[in-house]
């Protein structure tokens, strides 16, 4: 009898019981602490207090890594500032990065790790708020740029300022551009750098463009995108050689110049997100943030790896993470048509 044999015959418990002995046995499971001190040897680590690099080893804490910093004499762990900092169940924590690249749900994560549903879901996205840096890129050669419209979603919120739908189909939203819709900007190079930000509510600027992706095109950067006037303004005061087209008549300009990739990334989006059964507008931006990483490492052979670097190396997301709120209402204030 071969080893498929031996599997095929085996209940479905038992199955799940040899593949977490399997998983615990490989370590695909990353234990943040110590891949931190191991990563600390080639990145510099920054006090996450005053972000001086001035700083001194101070022994150990809890088997980690310690630090003290030279200017604000705060002391300090590796993974100070992260959103791994503070976790109690740290084993379900650092299993829960593993589940997330499998892509399940909160409800069978909940029961796989026996913690609650709302534990999860806090986790889930203290993890995404680890995730913007790597949303902001430099992008390098010819740049596509497109606006994506997104209903408004309050899902979740307990206090409405209007009355609650009792099923979607009550909701009447404007086709196009309008208050009951969030833009988000999309841009991405022919080298596969991506981004997406959250920009305003209703119609795009180019005050808008240029808080959300003007550090990252420059001069050197030639621009792509559909002839939206806010587009056409912020590339003209950047100076950008810019291509425009029209959507329904031409499509490319010297077999070069087209938006055909960033359209693909608004498909791919679509299908991707689907699986969640809509987004609350508050963490959008984190699932934004969360789908071009998971673009990112799709070729990637150690992609849990990759996603506990994005943890340990943020010192910044723990701040972010409370954020979530005050970014929330800063978005419901701005300018909209």
């Amino acid at each position: 009898m071969n080893i498929q044999e031996i599997l095929l015959s085996l209940d479905e418990s038992t199955k799940r019981e040899l593949l977490d002995a399997l998983s615990k046995e490989l370590a695909t499971q990353p234990e943040l602490g110590k891949y931190k001190d191991e990563l600390s040897i080639n990145h510099r680590t920054n006090c996450p207090h005053c972000k001086s690099e001035r700083i001194l080893g101070h022994g150990k804490f809890k088997g980690r890594l310690r630090y003290r910093c030279a200017e604000c004499k705060k002391t300090f762990t590796g993974l100070t500032g992260t959103t791994a900092s503070g976790i109690h169940k740290v084993a379900e924590f650092e299993q829960l990065v593993e589940l997330m690249i499998e892509g399940i749900s909160i409800r069978k994560a909940a029961s796989k790790l026996k913690v609650t549903m709302s534990t999860i879901f806090t986790w889930r996205h203290k993890i995404l708020a680890s995730l913007s840096e790597s949303n902001n890129q430099d992008f390098t050669g010819i740049v596509e740029c497109d606006d994506k419209q997104l209903n408004i979603s309050e899902k979740g919120n307990r206090v409405l300022e209007r009355e609650s739908f009792k099923r979607p189909s009550d909701r009447k939203t404007k086709r196009g551009v309008s208050n009951d819709k969030v833009s988000v900007v999309v841009a991405c190079d022919r080298i596969g750098n991506t981004t997406m930000q959250v920009a305003k509510i209703g119609r795009i600027e180019a005050d808008s463009l240029e808080k959300t992706i003007g550090n990252m095109i420059t001069k050197d950067n030639i621009l792509c995108s559909d002839s939206h006037p806010s587009i056409i303004a912020w590339a003209k005061s950047k100076e950008l050689e810019h291509h425009t087209f029209v959507a329904n008549k031409n499509h490319i300009k010297n077999k070069c110049y087209h938006v055909q990739h960033v359209n693909s990334i608004d498909n791919r989006y679509e299908r991707w997100v689907s699986k969640f059964y809509g987004i609350a507008t508050k963490y959008l931006q984190n699932y934004l943030n969360w789908f071009v990483f998971v673009e990112k490492i799709k070729k990637s052979l150690q992609p849990v790896k990759d996603l506990a670097k994005e943890i340990v190396l943020n010192i910044e997301s723990k701040a972010k993470y409370f954020q979530i709120a005050s970014r929330y209402k800063e978005l419901k204030l701005t300018t909209v048509i």
